[in-house]
């Protein structure tokens, strides 16, 4: 009995009631996600090739990535150096909604070739592939408007207590923001996940060089304002990570015409 009374809160209509108060809760603030139609997703890939494949997998990607932009957007295509698996690739692609995503993948299904000079000649180099489905909060939601350029790339994963952004999104979001003020980095986006390892929050900033990131790093811990955000933060956060990826130089190319 005892312990039904201390679990009855949490179900009861007084504890959700409440927790539609905050200010994350609002009606209007949640409705950004991946089941509304009007609402872009983006899928998340990561790529482990083989070690003494990497060299070829990328020359096949530099020759025949343009058969895949060609049917959807590609907002990124990097390469893992630092704090990920090595021999790592990492690629964004942005959808308009799920049906979209099918529609596009049936597209390519159907691409003589794609199918023939990429995918059947990839698929051997590949030892692992995973994915997700991601979506933008809210407070941010667009990706950088500059095309993209050359620099280092911060990919940050935060693995977020159980709740969503109900519980963490406050915190997160004023962290983001402070760092936003410091001025020597450049958000390209935030994003949450819809399909995949749940309550997990995926931030990527881009600096001009290593001395550039190195310089902003130091400027961070000296900020008063940014410390206190972290740490707000941070009492959300179960782990997170980082890793250091430099932009594929086919993609470069094409998002510059």
């Amino acid at each position: 009995m005892e312990l039904l009374k201390l679990v009855k809160p949490f179900g009861s209509r007084q504890w959700l009631s409440s927790m539609s108060k905050t200010s994350f809760g609002q009606p209007g603030n949640a409705r950004r996600f991946t089941s509304s139609p009007d609402s872009k997703v983006y899928e998340f890939r990561r790529y482990l090739i083989q070690p003494n494949n990497f060299g070829n997998f990328l020359k096949l990607a530099e020759e025949n990535m343009h058969l895949r932009t060609n049917v959807s957007k590609c907002l990124g295509y990097w390469t893992c150096e630092i704090g990920s698996s090595l021999n790592e690739v990492f690629h964004i692609w942005e959808y308009d909604n799920l049906q979209h995503r099918a529609d596009v993948r049936l597209a390519l299904s159907k691409d003589e070739s794609w199918q023939k000079d990429f995918v059947s000649k990839s698929f051997p180099l590949i030892k692992q592939q995973t994915n997700s489905l991601m979506y933008m909060p809210f407070w941010f939601n667009k990706m950088a408007e500059n095309k993209p350029i050359q620099g280092i790339y911060e990919l940050t994963t935060y693995d977020m207590a159980i709740g969503g952004q109900v519980m963490w999104g406050k915190q997160l979001k004023a962290s983001i923001e402070a760092r936003m003020r410091l001025g020597c980095s450049d958000l390209i986006g935030v994003w949450y996940t819809d399909l995949g390892h749940q309550n997990t929050v995926q931030a990527i900033w881009r600096y001009d060089s290593y001395a550039a990131r190195t310089e902003c790093k130091a400027r961070a811990l000296d900020d008063a304002v940014l410390v206190n955000k972290v740490r707000d933060n941070l009492k959300n956060v179960i782990s997170h990570s980082r890793c250091l990826m430099l932009p594929a130089s086919w993609f470069l190319q094409i998002a510059s015409k």
